[in-house]
């Protein structure tokens, strides 16, 4: 269950709400939120947590939030109503086409970006969002001392982030010692985020602040070594460390994070006390499910386990929790009556194509349930839009159902909404590797030929015709377009 990856739409797209913008040119912000307080912008809300604990938590800053998620942003206006929010704006569209008219000249106090995707493959390299050009444009918007907040949990992205970053002069890296660092205590955490982080994967976290002009780059400093020697007693050490730990925890998720240590290390009666703290500082159902999974595990408590199990379940906002719960239940209480229960509600909600297609995917796993898994999916592809949706659901189709016609359908639905030269790569790929349809797969990479706009593109495209197609004379004739 990870991320969807998703790209801008060309959709113009309007809500009646007096909390959504629909601007082009930049706007008085002092008039929309009727204060001159500092001006913070989340790019990429995604769920809109992030967005909505931080305008909790700071009343006296103003919070633009910038996506291109229709459905998305539809909940987070949903969020802002019900929580009545008066310092949150809400703008459609790509950050790089509404970023120069959006703000004036260092006008933004704060700038975060949270896991924007990563698009791991070199093909689609050109579709990430952070490129030098966007750092320019940020730099420009910020206010001298002004912060950026970035986090992505892909290593290599983060490297490249801190070579861009790191090429301005005027921006100054708060961590000097590595660049990059995996805690960042003093910012909410996105639900996302907290789904690798129990999972147990390293984020990669980001901060700069924009230099006053004139003021240099300090020099970088020795790191502070602690004179405080290890205690030589191990038990001592450990008690130390965990004491520090508990009292550093920020959220239910850093309380839990400490109780599994404290449980490994073989201390039942203090884990479980941090776990009731964590319980109390739970913000949300996968919070409590992941809790519950220790509480099962850790200390073998499964009375309890169903309590927080059940709490969850009441908190449960949308198709990935419940889907994330059953699954849970399933694992550490062997309860499939109630995990069929979270998935009818899970069916229920009208989520995205990657929740149905993990929904499906679940059910088939856990209840074994052909009939069902297939009804989904059919319901996948009556909701479908986009080429990602019929590409994600080919995928699932072929993968799970091994049904080759059916995603043969899929994909060529795909093509017709296709947009650029690495949509028509994949599918020439998916055409050979999955249909064997090499014929097929010629014609989709002439149409991919034809649509490729830079070197990059001839060069990945000579790549895949050489090794999946086996075409050398073909990728030979291609890559002097890619020099």
């Amino acid at each position: 269950m990870g991320l969807l990856t998703a790209r801008p739409s060309s959709t113009h797209f309007v809500v009646e709400d007096p909390c959504f913008l629909d601007i082009k040119e930049n706007p008085d912000w002092q008039s929309q939120f009727g204060n001159t307080h500092p001006l913070k912008l989340e790019i990429g809300f995604g769920m809109g947590d992030f967005l909505i604990s931080m305008a909790k938590r700071e009343p006296g800053s103003n919070f633009i939030g910038i996506d291109f998620s229709q459905d998305g942003i539809q909940k987070l206006l949903a969020r802002i109503r019900s929580f009545q929010l008066k310092n949150i704006r809400v703008v459609f569209g790509d950050i790089r086409e509404k970023l120069p008219n959006l703000f004036k000249t260092a006008e933004l106090n704060s700038i975060y970006i949270n896991l924007p995707d990563p698009w791991p493959k070199k093909r689609h390299f050109k579709r990430r969002l952070i490129k030098p050009e966007l750092v320019k444009q940020i730099l420009q918007k910020l206010t001298p001392k002004g912060r950026i907040h970035l986090a992505t949990d892909s290593e290599s992205y983060a490297r490249e982030i801190l070579d861009y970053f790191n090429a301005e002069a005027s921006l100054q890296n708060v961590n000097q010692e590595t660049g990059i660092h995996h805690e960042r205590k003093h910012l909410p955490k996105t639900k996302y985020e907290k789904s690798f982080l129990y999972a147990g994967d390293k984020i990669h976290y980001l901060e700069y602040f924009k230099l006053v002009d004139g003021e240099e780059q300090p020099k970088k400093e020795e790191a502070l070594v602690s004179k405080e020697e290890r205690p030589v007693n191990n038990d001592e050490y450990l008690t130390r460390k965990f004491k520090t730990a508990e009292a550093n925890a920020k959220d239910a998720c850093d309380l839990k994070q400490v109780a599994d240590q404290l449980a490994d290390a073989g201390d039942g009666q203090w884990a479980k006390n941090v776990y009731q703290k964590a319980e109390e500082k739970a913000e949300d159902s996968l919070d409590l499910n992941w809790l519950a999974y220790s509480v099962a595990v850790a200390l073998s408590d499964k009375d309890w386990a169903i309590k927080i199990y059940k709490e969850a379940e009441g908190r449960a906002e949308n198709s990935l929790d419940l889907n994330w719960l059953a699954y849970s239940i399933f694992e550490t209480l062997g309860d499939k009556e109630w995990a069929k229960q979270l998935f009818e509600k899970a069916e229920s909600f009208p989520e995205n194509i990657r929740e149905l297609c993990d929904l499906a995917e679940s059910i088939s796993e856990i209840l074994e349930d052909k009939e069902w898994q297939l009804k989904i999916y059919k319901k996948a592809e009556e909701n479908a839009k986009e080429y990602s949706d019929f590409y994600e659901l080919a995928d699932h189709v072929f993968a799970k159902l091994g049904d080759g016609e059916w995603a043969s359908e899929l994909y060529h639905k795909a093509e017709g909404k296709a947009e650029d030269c690495c949509d028509l790569l994949s599918l020439a790929e998916c055409f050979i590797e999955k249909l064997g349809d090499g014929e097929g797969a010629r014609r989709l990479y002439e149409k991919a030929e034809k649509n490729a706009e830079d070197s990059m593109d001839f060069v990945v495209l000579a790549d895949s015709l050489r090794e999946t197609l086996g075409d050398k004379e073909w990728a030979a004739r291609l890559s002097p377009c890619g020099h």
